[in-house]
């Protein structure tokens, strides 16, 4: 004699399985979003473009660092990157900033430091200014880049 299956363990397939693909639908597609992401990115500095232009500037005791980087968006999620750091003393002063860049756009974001009083910083035992980059794939996907942005400080100038 045949088992009939009952309406209900049908419907929990049937759902069971959309849920799958939509899973692999979206996991697909961020994987192809930072994928073109790198590669836009990738092929702009390769490139040899000027993705990254700056500039330093001395005046009187103080320095101005400016930085504008232009980022690319080849996915198909947008891009917010910020761009902060940090001193320990007020010496040091960040202007953080960030963009949202669309999907298939570029968009620049404009980074500003000053040393206040650069002697003050060359004397000083800590010449490391933790910068943060993040980057997120809205709504989906974090990375978190922290480096030293004490080698855009120069004695002298540019």
């Amino acid at each position: 004699m045949k088992i009939k299956t009952p309406r209900g363990i049908w419907a929990l397939r049937a759902v069971t399985i959309t849920v799958a693909l939509v899973a692999i639908v979206a996991v697909g597609t961020i994987a192809y979003s930072a994928y073109q992401d790198y590669t836009a990115l990738r092929s702009e500095l390769a490139g040899g473009s000027r993705q990254a232009t700056g500039s330093a500037v001395l005046r009187g005791s103080s320095e101005f660092v400016s930085i504008n980087i232009t980022v690319p968006n080849g996915g198909v999620y947008s891009l917010n990157v910020t761009l902060s750091c940090s001193y320990p003393n007020s010496n040091v002063v960040c202007q953080p900033t960030n963009v949202v860049v669309p999907p298939g756009q570029q968009g620049v974001l404009r980074f500003r430091m000053t040393v206040v009083d650069l002697s003050t910083y060359e004397s000083s035992a800590d010449h490391s200014i933790n910068g943060t980059v993040a980057i997120v794939m809205q709504p989906f996907v974090s990375l978190t880049i922290v480096t030293n942005f004490g080698g855009f400080v120069s004695a002298g100038g540019p």
